[in-house]
């Protein structure tokens, strides 16, 4: 891995579980069911928002910025505005006693932290070297997250309309 660019992802062994059900569930009602296109769109919706709540989640450190990427927004912030986080804790600090939630730090399902990812952030900062940084910080929402959950909510209205 490159030593100017750190990037951590969430890998939840029970959200990859819980999308394997839904698979299999989404398979047998396509086999089964009298109308394939009712089943898709009740449990269709399902597996693209257990993806956005869970596995779009990431953190990246470079030498200038931390990059959060949470569920609907992403956060670049200047490496010189931040603390890393304490053991146990999935939230980095700011100027000012803000807190900034990283979610890829935390479980999807039972939202506990995790621990080895806490010491893999604590490492990065580390290990990548800091350099002098503009001080900014800027929040965008993450479009395309948005997008697959309005579709997904959007499909499950159009279908109540159909019943």
């Amino acid at each position: 891995m490159s030593p100017e660019r750190r990037t951590y992802r969430r890998h939840d062994g029970q959200l990859m579980v819980v999308i394997a059900i839904w698979a299999a569930g989404l398979i047998f009602c396509l086999a089964t069911a009298g109308r394939p296109a009712l089943a898709l769109t009740i449990i269709g919706p399902v597996g693209p928002l257990l993806y956005v709540g869970g596995l779009t989640a990431s953190v990246t450190v470079t030498p200038s910025e931390v990059l959060v990427n949470n569920i609907f927004v992403r956060r670049r912030i200047a490496r010189s505005l931040l603390v890393p986080p304490v053991p146990d804790d999935s939230f980095l600090r700011l100027p000012g006693d803000r807190l900034v939630d990283v979610t890829a730090l935390s479980s999807a399902i039972e939202r506990r932290t995790d621990g080895h990812a806490v010491r893999w952030l604590r490492s990065a900062f580390a290990e990548v070297p800091a350099l002098p940084d503009d001080g900014r910080r800027t929040l965008r929402p993450r479009l395309e997250n948005i997008a697959i959950a309005v579709a997904a909510v959007g499909t499950w209205l159009w279908d109540w309309n159909l019943w």
